[in-house]
């Protein structure tokens, strides 16, 4: 019998308590966590409504608020102690501390201050599941604020809370030396961020979706209110990027009480579509005896083709690409620059007609006959024909396939090491989400028509998807929205944010999206650190500020570049600096001899 663990509606026990074993806990009579420290009643999400309007932002207001000093024998004394199930939300088995120690501020290469360092596991109910492994960090001066940290790819590694922001520029703070306390999980696994073989198992995939996500938030909740001797914190923020942007709208959509706000950066929010986009892929590739398959050389001339084509299209010569619209205007010529004569594959100069379907197909929309969760039906294209990076030099692991020879039947059939990474996690997904046969052959289904597997396919998305455009109850408590997204992003396509961020606007009206989210595109940004653009500023004071004291962030955030410049780049230097252009706009240069290097040299326009 297959054992279901619901999002929401989850019985709790009336009154949850810390559960008071012997050790420092029951011995200094800290008080547990009050029958609200689990969260927020869960949220359920709700089809779509044609319209509904925010309320109008209020500057916050903070009452007084004293939260407890943590000291060494408090936090020393969590070990081994343990918060019943009743305590978290979500079916569990409770979880318990497995350590717990004080960090000096004193420490070597500790950027974090004097804090608590917990770690600990939340039990499964199946117990052929894996524990949940998660850290909790608890400033010793606590500013009453948290983080909550969100994964990446198929997760399977602790996300600590230790580190800097996204994007955050080298000589700031970390959140918790700020004071915030921060924590994070592993999604309910141990395992590489590409391999998917966890998802095997029920309640593994459940928690891979969010739920280990809830669950770890209410333990900290529990561990913040006893320790700090406070009804609850005065703000709460979630920060992710990939699958951790996927996460924090998740929570949001879900247990929208939880959190004041997000900050998200090329969120795999459309996780299903993104899936089935690499096993379509992969049937480019590899179907027809790899006819499709894109050879290292061949891509670099595909990428320095489009570069080629667009990158004075933004008013400077400078190796990215800023105007993405006027870039896919110039598509149909750079395919058919491309072509091999007569469409046959005729060497590394050209493209044969199979190579150019590949090209297509990608940077096309991946359209499905049926509907994931929430109505979705389709999944963007990539700007493979706008300046994304597929290759070096900044993404040597992200392309068709690292090998110059090309795949040979029936080795391709397997992902391997000779795979591109898009499709090595298409097939995992596949194999483990869906089929859950290690054997199964995934070039054998047609994402857009997957016959005996798309209903299967509809119910996981259900678990993993973070569409919903049902943002009322975040909006209507205030809660904010500060998202970006790398044009240039060869994982996570930018497209599939612009069409979440349309959906928003044709649900709530411009003025009411205004209101509570701020989108920005990174031209020449990739995923992960690749890409010719990687801008530093301060994602987290841009958040708080908004939130806190009503702060709206700008239509242009200035940002210098970080990328270490590669020696055949043509992009701008490290210390170049660049406008991040409130969507739908991007940075145009002005000409006129203005220093390229400044941001002050673009203005943001929309044509």
């Amino acid at each position: 019998m297959t054992t279901t663990f619901p999002d929401r509606g989850a019985m709790r026990a009336s009154s949850p308590r810390l559960a008071r074993l012997p050790g420092l806990l029951a011995a200094a009579g800290l008080l547990a966590c009050l029958s609200a420290c689990g969260g927020s009643d869960d949220h359920p999400a709700s089809t779509n409504t044609t319209t509904a309007t925010p309320p109008a932002t209020t500057t916050p207001t903070s009452p007084t608020f004293a939260p407890a000093v943590l000291s060494s024998s408090v936090c020393s004394g969590l070990t081994a102690t343990s918060i019943p199930a009743s305590s978290i939300s979500l079916p569990s088995g409770g979880a318990t501390f497995t350590s717990a120690a004080l960090v000096a501020a004193t420490d070597a290469n500790n950027l974090n201050g004097d804090f608590c360092k917990v770690l600990g596991t939340v039990q499964p109910v199946d117990g052929a599941a894996p524990v949940i492994h998660f850290e909790i960090n608890l400033p010793v001066k606590w500013n009453g604020k948290f983080v909550h940290v969100g994964g990446g790819g198929f997760d399977g590694v602790l996300i600590t809370g230790l580190d800097p922001m996204d994007f955050a520029p080298a000589s700031s703070a970390t959140p918790l030396a700020l004071g915030y306390a921060t924590f994070g999980d592993d999604s309910g696994h141990v395992g590489g961020i590409t391999n998917g073989s966890f998802a095997a198992n029920d309640e593994a995939l459940a928690n891979y979706g969010r739920q280990s996500l809830k669950k770890t938030h209410d333990v900290a909740m529990a561990l913040m209110t006893s320790l700090y001797k406070v009804d609850k914190p005065l703000k709460g923020y979630f920060i992710g990027s990939s699958t951790g942007g996927r996460d924090a709208l998740a929570m949001v959509q879900n247990w929208p009480q939880d959190y004041d706000g997000i900050f998200i950066n090329r969120p795999a929010l459309n996780y299903t579509g993104l899936r089935l986009s690499n096993v379509q892929l992969g049937r480019s590739l590899f179907l027809n005896n790899g006819a499709g398959w894109i050879n290292p050389v061949k891509t670099t001339l595909l990428l320095n083709t489009v570069m080629n084509a667009c990158d004075g299209l933004d008013g400077a010569q400078d190796g990215i690409i800023s105007n993405v619209a006027a870039c896919k205007a110039q598509s149909s010529a750079i395919l058919a620059s491309l072509r091999c004569a007569g469409g046959a594959d005729t060497g590394n100069t050209c493209l044969s007609d199979a190579q150019l379907a590949t090209v297509t197909a990608m940077a096309n929309p991946l359209a499905l006959n049926y509907a994931l969760a929430n109505g979705v039906t389709s999944y963007g294209g990539y700007n493979i024909l706008a300046g994304m990076v597929f290759g070096p030099p900044y993404s040597a692991s992200r392309n068709f396939g690292p090998n110059a020879t090309g795949p040979t039947a029936p080795n391709y059939l397997a992902a391997s090491s000779n795979s591109p990474n898009a499709y090595i996690t298409g097939d995992q997904w596949m194999k483990y989400f869906i089929t859950r046969n290690a054997s199964f052959n995934t070039l054998t289904v047609d994402p857009a028509n997957p016959g005996a597997w798309q209903q299967r396919i509809v119910d996981v998305s259900a678990l993993t998807d973070a569409t919903s455009t049902n943002l009322d109850a975040f909006f209507a408590k205030g809660g904010k929205i500060i998202w970006t997204h790398g044009t240039a992003d060869e994982v996570v396509s930018t497209d599939s944010s612009i069409a979440y961020y349309q959906q928003l606007v044709a649900k709530y009206g411009q003025s009411g999206i205004d209101a509570a989210v701020r989108f920005y595109l990174i031209p020449g940004n990739g995923h992960g650190g690749t890409g010719p653009f990687i801008p530093s500023f301060d994602s987290l004071a841009l958040l708080s500020g908004w939130v806190e004291a009503g702060t709206e962030p700008a239509n242009n955030i200035v940002a210098v570049n970080t990328q270490t410049k590669a020696a055949v780049d043509t992009s701008p230097a490290g210390t170049a600096a660049r406008p991040l252009c409130r969507y739908p706009s991007w940075p145009k240069y002005k000409g006129g001899g203005a220093d390229p290097n400044l941001a002050a040299s673009f203005s943001c326009s929309t044509q």
